[in-house]
């Protein structure tokens, strides 16, 4: 099952190797930092229940930006695996 969809994976593909190895591991760094502001945007939201409306756009902002690193650190880092 393939998540990187076909045309973002031609372009990855024309990545250096050592290159995607340093993309994919600063994209995995950005999206491993998002799921740490998500966890403490849930916690703050839970603590002042008063704030829900400014919490909404963080909580989407946050997520968007950790789903599309995800993303992008999974092909790059595939890119890696596969080698030349």
């Amino acid at each position: 099952m393939k998540i990187v969809p076909p045309s973002i994976d031609e372009q990855i593909n024309r990545v250096d190797r050592q290159r995607s190895l340093y993309f994919g591991i600063s994209a995995g760094l950005v999206a491993a930092w998002s799921l740490f502001r998500l966890i403490w945007v849930f916690y703050i939201g839970m603590t002042f229940g008063s704030l829900l409306g400014s919490v909404v756009f963080q909580l989407v902002l946050w997520g968007v930006i950790g789903a599309v690193a995800g993303i992008a650190a999974i092909g790059f880092l595939t890119r890696y695996t596969k080698g030349s």
